[in-house]
């Protein structure tokens, strides 16, 4: 019988990636959003609103499985959980078997206050079948939006301005954020497991600069920044100031403890196919720092 998922964060970065292999799985996949929009076959798009808990029983109607997307870390908030536990138990009545969560590589390690713990806590503990992914720093953060603006100055000033200096990260393609959710979600034998997603390599920022500069047929350069750099873009987004320190101190201390440079072999292991590398992530990204051409039109 096919089966129904029901996606959140449909446009975001992994969600965006994910329903398309569902819907090549022959899932049917249950798109929530605010602002639902027609689709392709195999996708029903469902208003869906984290905010408004009124919108959660109908996206969730004869829905098997959900994939459970909340913000990214610039974005979270404590009173997420609740919001989280409250779609569980809608998921629970309405009769779906797994839940799928993207938290972030490191939560478990996090102090039982920290918003995504909270959230991994809910989702352990709502007594229904679940998958916790963990992933590293994404490799599409360089080529599509995020707070950091690192498309933008890549593009636009040829450098990507960042404290980090020689620290490595591990960064992991959306792709194959997306393939292992999939895998979580339609087949059986990942109930209970918690997998760190990683790319297979951990670099430097200039040796990231290096792999766009090849991709993008131009000299991209690292140029060490300081903490401010972070915050002032976190404070940029609206973000208020208490919670733009907190996140600039989260990435400084992993970046100087070495934590963003695990490598693990989790997507193999669960996708049957090595994660994808920052070479050929930039090969296909290159499009995105690219310089608009402009047509000059002499007159005579």
């Amino acid at each position: 019988m096919n089966s129904t998922v029901l996606v959140t964060g449909a446009t975001g970065k992994t969600g965006r990636r994910l329903v398309p292999q569902l819907a090549a799985r022959g899932v049917t996949v249950r798109t929530a959003s605010r602002n639902p929009a027609p689709a392709d076959a195999h996708v029903e798009p469902v208003h869906f609103d984290w905010s408004d808990e009124s919108t959660y029983a109908a996206a969730l109607k004869e829905v098997d499985a959900v994939y459970v997307v909340t913000a990214n870390l610039s974005g979270i908030t404590t009173h997420q959980s609740q919001q989280v536990a409250s779609l569980l138990d809608a998921a629970a009545v309405a009769g779906a078997r797994r839940v799928v969560l993207l938290s972030a590589f490191g939560v478990d390690q996090a102090p039982a206050e920290d918003p995504l713990r909270r959230i991994e806590r809910v989702v352990e503990e709502a007594g229904m079948p679940s998958t916790i992914l963990r992933p590293g720093t994404f490799m599409q953060n360089f080529s599509e939006k995020h707070w950091s603006n690192l498309d933008a100055t890549i593009r636009e000033r040829d450098e990507i301005a960042m404290p980090g200096g020689d620290a490595l990260v591990s960064y992991v393609s959306t792709h194959d954020i997306a393939a292992v959710a999939a895998v979580a979600l339609t087949e059986d034998g990942h109930d209970g497991k918690a997998y760190s997603l990683t790319g297979r390599e951990a670099l430097t920022l200039a040796e990231v600069a290096h792999h766009i500069s090849v991709a993008a047929g131009r000299q991209v350069r690292y140029v060490e920044s300081g903490p401010q750099t972070i915050r002032d873009a976190l404070l940029a987004t609206g973000m208020p100031t208490d919670q733009a320190e907190y996140v600039t101190q989260l990435f400084v201390a992993a970046m100087t403890t070495g934590a963003f440079g695990v490598v693990t072999d989790d997507i193999a292991a669960v996708t049957g196919r090595p994660a994808t590398t920052f070479a050929e992530y930039a090969a296909g990204a290159a499009d995105a720092w690219r310089r608009p051409t402009t047509n000059h039109v002499s007159a005579t």
